[in-house]
């Protein structure tokens, strides 16, 4: 039985599965180099074959619920980053961008995924953000 995404359940839990590995592995590599430098490194990718591609808003949604764990979700920055190489594994040109909100007291920024200039989250995506950075 397929879902709305039109994935059967073996399919989903081997997203959640690589959506998992590739978030410890950002938690690790974000410990050890500066922001642009690992995603430079995320971006480069060999790229996986078609069996394994996935619609944007899928990968999104997959991203945002996979992590979420009770009421514990991972910072948006985790999420973008995970989400930005899953898409750039597919060959996708995807970007991570880095913003504020408008009337910003604080320092707190907000990190969401865009293709092509479109945000594609992960939820809430840009959400009335800024763009203060943008990395390749």
């Amino acid at each position: 039985m397929r879902s709305r995404d039109g994935l059967t359940l073996v399919q989903k839990a081997r997203l959640a599965a690589r959506i998992w590995i590739r978030f410890v592995l950002v938690v690790v590599d974000l410990r050890r180099e500066p922001l642009p430098a690992l995603v430079g490194r995320l971006a480069h990718t060999n790229g996986r074959s078609p069996h394994d591609r996935h619609r944007p808003a899928t990968l999104s949604r997959a991203v945002h619920r996979s992590l979420r764990v009770g009421n514990r979700r991972p910072r948006c920055l985790l999420n973008a980053l995970v989400l930005f190489r899953l898409l750039r594994e597919q060959g996708e040109p995807a970007e991570l961008v880095i913003g504020l909100l408008p009337e910003a007291l604080d320092q707190r920024a907000h990190a969401w995924v865009e293709l092509a200039g479109r945000d594609v989250g992960p939820p809430p995506g840009r959400s009335g953000h800024e763009e203060m950075a943008r990395l390749p």
